[in-house]
């Protein structure tokens, strides 16, 4: 098996999470780590550094995995690129359409890979929505309502994501993102949007706490989102009403397991009533008790960069569509962020 050496720059959170996906696929030799901070860096064999300018010039990488703070990502995907490095980067794909941009040019210049992060659409629900819906068995998207919620944390004011200088932006950009990304996954390119930016109870902070949205296709497809710090029970639900049924995305699975089972549930138009009942036709749900998204992502990447396969999700296209709607969204909410 071929292997890619990869330096990973940035081993938080999502950093450890990416190495940990990398050893299990096995087609990864993971050459050095980065990170300021010197404790994330302890307990490890690789090559260390703090400085990721020197980290990518003194390691001999095929590829880098870029797991910084939003504001970051920009500079260092496009030194990587421009050398020829493949990158697979976290999202957000930046702070801002301006920074996506940038990302995008330096893509086009050269035949590197670049894919980023969106994981969501590497879930078990996911992915069994999709292909049923592709499939034609309960028509075409007509519309949709997308909630995705947390309950922020203690100090949640004072975290980096909710530092606008940093992220760019609040649970929009840091969460809802992800249900964005979904609504176009399903239903294509929005044209027309409506939405409201609020501080809702963090009165304190410069990015927000909630964010709700209308959004239009040219086809008349409608989507609503409402992306939240202040659900304060974690929620993920996804409706996809079609032409000819319905299905329901409840709970995703996540490391912390505070966002309840996963399960996809579709039920087909029935307005013959043959379960007896107008209104409640059968029900037809799966439910999954494991999540593989991030070692998908990881085998994607690998299949692209070595095996030449077409790069599906996390296109550099994909990324430039949702981070101008989350432009739009912010611009028409009157949010404004000091950046």
């Amino acid at each position: 098996m071929k292997k890619i050496k990869i330096a990973i720059i940035g081993v938080g959170k999502m950093g450890k999470i990416r190495y940990n996906a990398m050893l299990r696929h096995g087609g990864y030799a993971i050459v050095s780590l980065c990170d300021t901070n010197i404790e994330n860096l302890k307990g490890y064999t690789e090559k260390t550094y703090t400085d990721w300018k020197e980290c990518i010039g003194s390691s001999d990488v095929d590829a880098v995995c870029v797991c910084t703070f939003n504001a970051f990502i920009p500079d260092i995907v496009c030194y990587a690129l421009e050398r020829g490095i493949h990158v697979f980067s976290e999202k957000p794909p930046g702070r801002n359409l301006s920074d996506t941009l940038r990302m995008k040019d330096a893509c086009g210049k050269g035949t590197a890979i670049l894919k980023f992060g969106f994981n969501h659409r590497y879930h078990n629900s996911i992915i069994e929505a999709k292909a049923l819906i592709d499939s034609g068995l309960i028509g075409e998207v007509v519309c949709a309502r997308g909630v995705y919620g947390k309950a922020g944390s203690p100090g949640f004011g004072q975290e980096w994501r909710n530092d606008a200088s940093l992220s760019g932006g609040g649970i929009l950009l840091d969460q809802g993102i992800h249900m964005l990304d979904l609504l176009c996954y399903f239903i294509g390119d929005f044209t027309s949007i409506k939405s409201t930016v609020n501080h809702l109870v963090w009165k304190e902070m410069n990015t927000e706490d909630s964010a709700f949205a209308i959004l239009e296709t040219e086809k008349g497809q409608v989507a609503s989102l409402h992306s939240s710090a202040v659900q304060w029970k974690h929620k993920f639900d996804l409706d996809l009403i079609c032409t000819n049924g319905y299905i329901a995305l409840n709970g995703i699975l996540t490391a912390t397991q505070s966002y309840g089972e996963e399960r996809m549930t579709y039920y087909r138009k029935d307005l013959a009533a043959k379960t007896g009942r107008l209104g409640k036709p059968l029900e037809h749900t799966l439910c999954f008790d494991s999540d593989e998204s991030w070692d998908l992502e990881m085998r994607e990447f690998y299949d692209v960069v070595v095996d030449g396969k077409e790069l599906k999700q996390g296109t550099i296209e994909q990324a430039v569509n949702v981070m101008g709607l989350i432009e739009k969204i912010y611009q028409i909410g009157e949010l404004e962020m000091e950046q």
